[in-house]
């Protein structure tokens, strides 16, 4: 038996949860939790959000005193933290201290663009499982690590993302979910110029969206953040998915690679979405583009592909039905988690060999 000291976010449709939930179900495994979104709340509103930043010094330590305190009462095998950013390398230096294992799970596209703590302590961790096929080969030249690291692609969560059948009707034409950022608005921007049909119904979700919208037509639709299922039933409610990714990013001055998939990738895919998916060498290993999901390189190419599928139902439909077969079960959480498995077993059994012999 494998015990297991997780630490990442309990919300429902976090990737954090989602692997916990995973992970629990091999029976080989004895799981234990500390919720760290449970200690480092994140508010919306502008107040709450002002307290926060003065609190956090005091949230943080509560965490890491949960976690040491989860550490002496159930005693585990190995610590697996997603993403971590309440750990410090304090605590990752009082656990090796400990002799206890541990591995972060890392689901963004750099280990540099999340302030300065955590990016100190990405490198304190025994093992770094991220979920970029690009980071292991720049680990040590691009990002200046020397732990070992390795990759299991993201996923979708069965129980949150997948329906077994298609919507049967849409409600609007194109939509777009993802918190606001600038690369995204200035997509939405160019978008909207090169499609240039006020006939189209564009409805876009997720948080930040309220002052930048005054930059998008005005006939485009709002509503919110969705998570949990209601991600999936807004997306299914829309004709057409817009599925970007991150370009280079520049972080403290320098330029540094940007996403090459997101969860989205493959949440679409087993939520029976039809989606245009941005462009990159990875994604195109994942789908086939001219039999499953059709990619774009810029606003004007997704604008004209709009126009090419917007009005051929059936199409969509065909498409739709290939990704989701292409995806389920092959890109499910569970098949990632017994990858990451795999992973933490090597690496406790390289410390010590006896293990593998049991």
């Amino acid at each position: 038996m494998t015990r297991i000291l997780f630490v990442g976010d309990t919300w429902q449709g976090s990737s954090a949860r989602s692997l916990c939930e995973a992970l629990a179900l091999d029976p080989s495994v004895v799981m234990h939790e500390v919720g760290e979104d449970r200690f480092l709340p994140n508010h919306r509103g502008l107040l709450l959000r002002l307290a926060n930043r003065l609190l956090r010094p005091l949230q943080r330590q509560e965490l890491e005193c949960a976690v040491l305190r989860a550490i002496s009462e159930c005693r585990p095998d190995v610590i697996v933290v997603y993403k971590g950013a309440g750990i410090g390398s304090g605590l990752l230096n009082a656990i090796r201290c400990a002799d206890i294992p541990t591995v972060n799970v890392f689901p963004d596209y750099s280990p540099h663009a999340y302030g300065r703590r955590l990016q100190a302590a990405m490198g304190r961790y025994d093992l770094v499982i991220s979920t970029k096929p690009f980071h292991p080969q720049l680990w040590q030249s691009r990002y200046g690590y020397r732990n070992p690291c390795v990759c299991v692609p993201h996923g979708y969560d069965p129980e949150v993302h997948y329906w077994s059948v298609p919507m049967p009707s849409q409600s609007y034409d194109v939509a777009l979910c993802g918190t606001w950022r600038p690369e995204y608005h200035r997509l939405m921007r160019a978008f909207a110029e090169a499609l240039d049909d006020d006939s189209v119904s564009v409805v876009v979700a997720g948080p930040g969206w309220d002052a930048p919208r005054a930059e998008l037509p005005h006939h485009w639709e709002y509503c919110g953040p969705r998570v949990g299922r209601a991600y999936g039933e807004f997306l299914r409610s829309a004709k057409i998915v817009i599925a970007p990714v991150n370009g280079e990013v520049v972080i403290r001055g320098v330029t540094q690679r940007g996403d090459m998939d997101t969860t989205r990738t493959y949440e679409l895919a087993a939520a029976h979405c039809f989606f245009l998916h941005q462009r990159t060498d990875y994604v195109a290993t994942l789908y086939d583009e001219q039999q499953e999901v059709p990619l774009w390189s810029d606003a004007n190419e997704l604008a004209g592909l709009v126009r090419r599928w917007l009005p051929d139902e059936a199409g969509r439909r065909v498409m739709a039905a290939r990704a989701h077969a292409r995806a389920v079960p092959a890109y499910a959480i569970p098949q990632r988690a017994a990858s990451v498995l795999r992973h933490i077993e090597q690496l406790l059994t390289s410390r010590n060999p006896s293990r593998g012999e049991a």
